[in-house]
């Protein structure tokens, strides 16, 4: 056997590498955990997100007076016109500039009712009544529309979660390989040059471990701005799921003809400028005014009654040009509905198509995934053993970790797309 022998000044030096080497190691450690400090707060279900983001999201608040607004004009088109009531007198003296009644004064006191001929009111109540729905439906695609930012933000959470897990995961056993690296430093079977690239190559480990948790911390906040909370929620661990359905695109297409919100809005529009056709084409026919009058005339006060009826005549202006605009109005609804269902078609084709690709992207990673920890648990082995370089070793552990980074990111992905591929469809849980 080989004995190795050390100079006074080598052992001194060595005994200083060592020393400062633990120093170093656990100011590292506590660097560490003072400036990574996990976020946590309160942990809430997938449905329990949505029933919040439902609820208080600022957007949805917003847009949701639409429907108000649109009730108020129902509301407002069925009420009946108010009638009219007039008072004068004619003929007064002014005596000492104070008006007096004489011989010749008339009094009159009228009342006016306008009233509404063609249907006029249940026409203008059927358009404000399909628009009120029109507006319903509107409201819905539009949190259609929110809610694929809130499924990126939730999502994007996850995949944070699994970074930072994996991120702690991998320092802690890098950990073990840096005591391994510091023995067989102390029984001087690895160089102060390697034995120093182990230890800088932590720092590394830790900046990506500060990095995915700043970014936590980001989502985090989207996260619960969307829901409109004021406290620190956060959605609860996702199940992951590593097998994935198969969906037809005929299917899909069909679903979302029926289910999605913009097309059905579209519809029920068309349904209402189909009203507002009739309203417009009805107003050519004259609304007659009926009134009654009371009068009193001289200084007697002789009592007289009279009745009057008063309608336009519609020579010259019978409403043409608003029929005109009415009819373009319902064309140009009918054209949008060709468009939004070609749209569908071309939103679910990317979407699927789309989800279909992020999954031979999972495919290709998971089936290297095994393949990939055995390969790190070799090479962790072999540099115990002395069989490879401590560049060979960290040049391993690199491509394991942009590896696992990328497995995350394609599962996460994954799993997105196939949540989009059912609000694409008009599904909302």
């Amino acid at each position: 056997m080989k004995i190795i022998k050390y100079s006074p000044k080598v052992l001194s030096h060595r005994l200083w590498v060592r020393k400062f080497g633990g120093s170093l190691t656990f100011f590292l450690i506590f660097a560490l955990l003072s400036t990574v400090v996990p976020v946590k707060g309160e942990e809430i279900s997938l449905e329990e997100a949505l029933e919040l983001f439902y609820r208080n999201n600022y957007d949805i608040l917003i847009h949701r007076y639409e429907i108000d607004k649109a009730y108020g004009d129902y509301v407002g088109a069925r009420l009946l016109p108010n009638p009219s009531i007039s008072l004068s007198s004619i003929g007064l003296e002014l005596s000492q500039g104070v008006p007096q009644k004489s011989d010749d004064t008339q009094q009159y006191l009228q009342l006016d009712q306008l009233i509404l001929l063609g249907g006029k009111r249940e026409l203008r109540t059927n358009f404000a009544q399909a628009a009120h729905q029109a507006a319903i439906l509107t409201h819905k695609d539009v949190i259609r529309t929110l809610i694929i930012g809130f499924y990126s933000v939730y999502y994007n959470l996850q995949l944070d979660r699994l970074n930072i897990e994996f991120g702690r995961y991998d320092l802690s056993r890098f950990d073990k390989i840096q005591e391994i690296a510091q023995r067989r430093f102390d029984a001087g079977f690895l160089s102060l040059i390697d034995y120093t690239k182990i230890k800088l190559a932590r720092i590394d480990l830790e900046n990506n471990l500060t990095i995915f948790d700043k970014q936590f911390r980001a989502d985090l906040e989207s996260f619960n701005f969307l829901l409109g909370s004021g406290n620190w929620l956060e959605p609860g661990k996702l199940i992951m799921q590593e097998t994935f359905p198969e969906y037809s695109e005929n299917m899909l297409v069909e679903v979302a003809l029926q289910n999605r919100y913009d097309l059905l809005s579209l519809q029920k529009q068309s349904e209402a400028a189909k009203y507002s056709i009739s309203l417009a084409k009805a107003m050519r026919i004259p609304d007659i005014t009926v009134g009654g009058q009371y009068s009193l005339y001289g200084s007697d006060n002789r009592s007289r009654v009279g009745a009057g009826v008063s309608l336009p005549i519609p020579v010259f202006h019978r409403n043409q040009g608003e029929i005109f605009r009415r009819d373009a109005e319902y064309k140009q609804v009918e054209e949008q509905i060709k468009k939004v269902k070609r749209l569908i078609v071309s939103d679910i084709r990317q979407a699927l198509n789309t989800y279909r690709a992020s999954l031979k992207i999972f495919d290709a990673y998971r089936l290297r995934k095994r393949e990939m920890d055995d390969l790190l648990n070799r090479s962790e082995a072999a540099f115990s053993l002395g069989g490879i370089t401590v560049l060979d070793l960290l040049d391993t552990r690199k491509t394991y970790r942009d590896f696992i980074t990328k497995y995350n990111l394609a599962l996460i992905q994954a799993l997105l797309n196939q949540e989009l591929i059912k609000v694409y469809t008009g599904e909302l849980r």
